[in-house]
């Protein structure tokens, strides 16, 4: 379905299948990570359950972090990308299975949480690396908004079929969770096992195009004690700062801005509902969000042809500040939400998809795509930490969770100001120039 869509779109086949990856790993991320996950784990962990899944959390944004310089710097030689993109892919893969097996204990589901989350993470360092071989920097913008966009759709689809057992259990269970459908019990734990499995099974199946069309086409040839001399690239390109200022300006830029959005993201829920808004509601605005999201993405890729991508991340910046605003009278007036709502389904897809595609076009060799998308991972990894930790001192402080909020708006403008340093590179110029005449 989604193949013969695209095509009528006039997407290449490696655009494509690159396209649909994003719809296969979607649908795991807002199934298993974003529902399952955590309200299962808080059902089978004996106490303080948000303690060990922000510690899983941590393990594997820590390991990635440390990694992703390194393994992007290896994987810009020829044939290595696939191999790195492979390895991390059915990682995730086995790791995802793992946790939907029904009998394991809370400390064997923490492990496999962290296994399928080091998987899925390291996939897409090389995932977004492998943009620059399927497209020029011509179509760059609208192929990475098509990947966010066509992300959002393939996953509520099937999000809302592979909830079912979960659904049924949770409104039909009984005391202990339990649904009797014939002589078959449908227990809790089978429920939430049946769903995960499922969402594991969608990510696979979308990641076949993927490895069988996608092609490394910008890389070095392999040379002898390769490994040994990516650390001596990888040390020469820190040292060689000022020669990449540009993109190390980015990088500050969109750690900042991206560390917000990424706080939305992970946090949202949980400060809905302590400002009073049900679990069901909130199940309700995530996937109202996502069904926004995609046809937002793509009218944000194409307002970059049109206005440039700084002016449009600078669009998504101003943005999430009316996101924050929005989230601070949630409190006082619980209609809020689906402004919130609204606005993150405009701008959450876009800034992403427009600082992918920009970074992109900033890389000056791309053959060097791997090197400079492993440090970009650096910089989202570790985005978020700041975020939640300027939202929980300033709850802290005034005892309020809606004015935690307003911790946010620094870290965008810091953002802001940071982009304002980094020049467009020559390919944004001719297209903004080919686009006014």
């Amino acid at each position: 379905m989604f193949t013969k869509i695209l095509r009528k779109l006039h997407f290449t086949k490696e655009e494509i299948s690159w396209i649909l990856y994003d719809i296969g790993n979607s649908a795991q991320v807002l199934t298993t990570c974003t529902v399952i996950f955590p309200l299962l784990i808080a059902k089978i962990t004996p106490e303080n359950s948000s303690v060990y899944v922000g510690w899983a959390n941590t393990i594997y944004a820590i390991v990635l972090a440390v990694l992703s310089p390194v393994l992007g710097t290896v994987a810009d030689y020829k044939g290595k990308k696939m191999q790195m993109f492979k390895f991390f892919l059915f990682l995730g893969i086995a790791g995802g299975f793992g946790l939907a097996l029904p009998f394991i204990d809370y400390k064997a589901a923490l492990i496999l949480f962290v296994i399928a989350m080091l998987g899925y993470n390291g996939s897409i360092i090389f995932y977004d690396a492998f943009i620059v071989d399927v497209c020029d920097d011509e179509r760059v913008d609208k192929v990475s908004a098509a990947g966010y966009a066509w992300g959002y759709i393939g996953s509520v689809l099937p999000f809302l079929i592979f909830i079912i057992p979960f659904a049924i259990v949770t409104l039909f269970g009984n005391e202990q969770g339990s649904v009797m459908i014939g002589n078959f019990e449908l227990s809790y734990r089978l429920a939430c096992s049946m769903t995960m499995g499922m969402a594991v099974l969608w990510w696979l199946f979308y990641s076949r195009p993927m490895l069988k069309n996608v092609k490394q086409k910008h890389y070095y040839e392999p040379e002898a004690h390769y490994v040994k001399k990516s650390f001596v690239k990888l040390w020469n390109t820190f040292r060689n700062v000022k020669k990449n200022k540009n993109i190390f300006m980015f990088c500050l830029s969109y750690f900042f801005y991206i560390d917000c959005v990424n706080t939305v993201i992970k946090m949202a829920v949980s400060l809905a509902t302590e400002m009073g808004i049900s679990d069901v509601m909130s199940l309700v605005v995530v996937i109202f969000i996502n069904i926004i999201a995609c046809p937002a993405s793509i009218i944000f890729g194409k307002l970059v042809g049109r206005f440039g991508s700084k002016k449009m991340i600078y669009a998504g910046i101003i943005g999430y500040i009316g996101v924050i605003a929005s989230g601070v009278l949630i409190q006082s007036n619980a209609n809020f939400i689906w402004v919130v709502a609204i606005l993150v389904g405009l701008f959450q897809g876009g800034i992403q998809s427009v600082s992918r595609s920009y970074f992109a076009k900033l890389i000056p060799d791309k053959a060097d795509s791997n090197e400079f998308f492993g440090f970009f991972s650096v910089f989202s990894k570790f985005s978020a930490i700041l975020g939640p930790m300027c939202v929980s001192v300033l709850i802290m402080l005034t005892g309020k969770t809606q004015y935690g909020i307003l911790g946010l708006i620094p870290l965008m403008i810091l953002g802001a100001i940071f982009l304002a340093f980094v020049k467009d590179p020559d390919s944004e110029k001719e297209m903004l120039a080919k686009n006014k005449k």
